[in-house]
């Protein structure tokens, strides 16, 4: 059991790298953009973690005495097998990766229907006549237990009834082991991705786009009636600036983000700033002018942030 408890461990690992690149990575604005694929990857991702519980409870609390409950317990289990398989599918599908089930995890499948998804008319081969193999299956009941059951199954084209031991432990080792191997393949596509989106703006920093001080230095010009023309062409060069800025945020859709209103606000004030220095209203200028330099300083630790979340520092 410890193999078991130790894969699990390493699938919370790698499911947790996977939300770190959603929701920190350079892929997470995409992906919110596209509110389908966000609700589905959100689905996919709690049920992969709901399994990896559900695994990890079954392997540690005691088996019930109750045959109602070994019931309950040997169909929930056996339909987590399932779960799991298909939150990973739709992980794939969602970030646009090749799926393709392994024999291993077809096998599973195969023993969780004839348990308990189709468990009385249970069809193994094709849709025609000629080709369909209907089994009928049976749990018995006294074999039922933490480790496993019999499965007595019948099929008239066998000349007798077939009688499997399944082993739960057997199974759950098999399914995390290639659970593993998916999981891990997973990750590595996405970084993959995300050191393309990052290509795209390699050449361009974010914080560079910013204006440097010396601007807003010369903004204070506006107190001398003489230089006022020159902190005209200041305050046009900074309100250039942000136009660019607020466009490079967008193409890389970063317009939903929390601070991105902020920019917004912070072209307003320009305007405001504008208007006091056409109007000599110094006091409005004064004000305005400390507002707009403090904050540029803020948005450049922001940009900062940004700009080395798309440093390319896994290269495959």
């Amino acid at each position: 059991m410890d193999h078991l408890l130790d894969s699990l461990d390493q699938i919370e690992n790698l499911e947790d790298q996977l939300r770190d690149h959603i929701n920190r990575g350079v892929l997470h604005y995409t992906l919110l953009n596209n509110k389908h694929k966000w609700w589905m990857l959100c689905s996919a991702l709690d049920v992969l973690g709901d399994t990896f519980i559900a695994f990890k409870d079954y392997l540690q609390t005691d088996f019930p005495e109750e045959t109602g409950l070994k019931y309950i317990y040997c169909y929930g289990i056996l339909q987590c097998f399932i779960l799991q398989q298909d939150s990973l599918k739709h992980l794939y599908e969602v970030f646009e990766v090749q799926w393709e089930t392994t024999s291993e995890l077809k096998k599973i499948r195969k023993v969780r229907n004839a348990s308990i998804g189709h468990t009385v008319l249970n069809n193994e081969g094709g849709r025609s006549e000629k080709e369909k193999n209907e089994f009928n299956n049976f749990i018995s009941r006294i074999t039922i237990n933490k480790l496993g059951f019999d499965l007595l199954r019948y099929s008239k084209k066998a000349e007798h009834t077939v009688y499997e031991e399944i082993s739960i432990h057997k199974l759950l080792k098999k399914q995390l082991d290639e659970v593993i191997v998916l999981l891990k393949r997973l990750n590595k596509e996405i970084i993959v991705m995300e050191n393309e989106v990052k290509k795209k703006f390699e050449n361009e920093k974010l914080v560079d786009l910013l204006p440097i001080s010396y601007w807003y230095e010369k903004i204070h010009s506006i107190y001398d009636e003489q230089n006022k023309l020159f902190a005209y062409t200041a305050l046009n060069h900074i309100q250039e600036q942000y136009v660019d800025l607020k466009k490079s945020l967008e193409n890389r859709l970063l317009q939903n983000e929390y601070w991105f209103n902020e920019i917004e606000d912070y072209l307003v004030a320009i305007e405001l700033m504008r208007k006091s220095m056409l109007e000599n209203d110094d006091q409005a200028a004064r004000i305005y002018n400390f507002y707009l330099d403090e904050k540029n300083d803020y948005f450049k630790s922001l940009m900062a942030e940004i700009d080395e979340k798309y440093e390319i520092k896994n290269p495959l």
